[in-house]
């Protein structure tokens, strides 16, 4: 029984409801009717009331075996939400609910989700661009990221990030960001940074990935971090740093785990170096003693144990970690590709949080964790680019690190030959 949802609740949620189904007993028949109101609603508030709870049911229930057979339908009714224009409550809700909508689907095939994913994506894209409102921009920003975390395929993922980061170094000039205010455009590009940064974790710390395209993409976004590092917000700095985190650890993942076992006889691959590093590390080591009067005691504490962490990735490879007690069991989190990704799904699924982390499979094959095995699968010592070391056999695991140096050793041969190369 969904105990946090009383009848007298559910009986606010439709007239129609309450003189129909006046004992609704669990989640599922109100999820069901929940739908059905939606797509019969001539007014804004009443389907503000719908979204809030059906928000609400699919953040604190794995509602994916209940929804599977309606996607589209479901999809459908919180696009035109979205599109209404009716509030800016609304849209939100909408935005918001589609997210959840994603992530309970668990027992879709990939090629479904993907077209599930690229029939939302333009409506999302046309609210962030379009909308006047900064909730409605940051709500949708936070969606398209996560689905397509969790949905799109290679290259929608790469898609998705080019558009984030176009927003980014153009400073949102294709937005319709010219009448916020100071105070909202500081926290919509906080926002973006972070969806970026999710983005570049699922395209460049999951699956087969090209070291040259990696070290291109830290070549040309390091430098605009590197600006925001110094940004007047609190926030902008530290998503931006965190970002920075992430892709120098992404980057050191190529070079670091393999590299005291040259069984091959060849030379040791040199590391390429960022043009700027001496600068880039001074600067994070700067504001990870900040102690300027200027910035509020609280906000100079976030900063300065954020950066530590961000030092400690760029400087000497060590990786941040998060524990989370479930069901009595502790789960380490280890580096900022899992950190962050982590955060997001805190941030949409709220209490539902813990509820999905012990029984979303999904939510399990993308931050590769295990709550009924010992606490060392979820340790991700020794964790290789692309690969779940847990969930393979010693002799996979040594024919996968075989391959991985090998690999490694002729891309990153390349690239410092390519960094050697006179430029005429």
């Amino acid at each position: 029984m969904y105990s946090n949802f009383t009848p007298k609740k559910v009986a606010k949620v439709s007239s129609k409801m309450e003189k129909e189904t006046p004992e609704i007993t669990n989640w599922v028949d109100t999820l069901n009717q929940i739908i059905e109101d939606l797509s019969e609603s001539k007014t804004s508030s009443n389907r503000e009331e719908l979204l809030e709870t059906l928000v609400h049911i699919l953040a604190n229930h794995h509602a994916s075996p209940q929804i599977e057979s309606r996607l589209e339908e479901i999809l459908g009714l919180l696009k035109r939400s979205l599109l209404k224009n009716s509030s800016t409550n609304e849209a939100c809700l909408a935005s918001k609910a589609i997210a959840l909508t994603f992530i309970n689907m668990e027992d879709i095939s990939e090629s479904e989700s993907d077209d599930l994913y690229r029939r939302i994506l333009p409506s999302l894209r046309n609210r962030i661009k379009d909308s006047e409102q900064v909730d409605i921009k940051i709500s949708c920003l936070q969606t398209l990221s996560l689905i397509t975390y969790t949905a799109a395929s290679d290259i929608d993922k790469q898609l998705a990030r080019d558009y984030l980061f176009n927003f980014i170094e153009t400073d949102g000039a294709d937005f319709n960001v010219s009448d916020l205010s100071s105070t909202g455009l500081d926290n919509l590009f906080s926002k973006v940074l972070q969806a970026y940064g999710l983005l570049f974790a699922a395209s460049f710390t999951t699956g087969l990935v090209d070291f040259d395209i990696l070290w291109e993409e830290l070549e040309k976004v390091m430098p605009v971090h590197e600006m925001l590092l110094e940004n007047r917000d609190k926030d902008i700095r530290i998503s931006a740093g965190e970002n920075v985190g992430l892709i120098f650890e992404t980057a050191n993942n190529f070079w670091s785990s393999d590299s005291d076992s040259d069984d091959d006889g060849e030379e040791e691959p040199v590391k390429p170096e960022y043009d700027n590093i001496d600068g880039l590390i001074y600067t994070l080591k700067e504001l990870s003693i900040d102690s300027s009067r200027r910035r509020a005691k609280s906000d100079r504490a976030e900063q300065r144990a954020v950066f530590r962490d961000v030092v400690k990735s760029v400087e000497e490879n060590v990786k941040p970690t998060e524990e989370l007690k479930i069901g009595g069991k502790i789960l380490t989190f280890r580096g900022w590709a899992k950190i962050l990704p982590l955060n997001a799904f805190r941030h949409i699924l709220g209490q539902g949080f813990q509820h999905h982390l012990k029984t979303n499979d999904m939510m399990e094959a993308i931050l590769r964790y295990s709550i009924g095995r010992q606490q060392q699968d979820s340790d991700d010592s020794g964790d290789e680019v692309g690969f779940d070391r847990s969930t393979l056999r010693k002799v996979d695991r040594k024919f996968i690190d075989d391959e991985n140096k090998k690999s490694r050793i002729k891309q990153l041969r390349k690239a410092r030959l390519r960094k050697e190369k006179p430029t005429c």
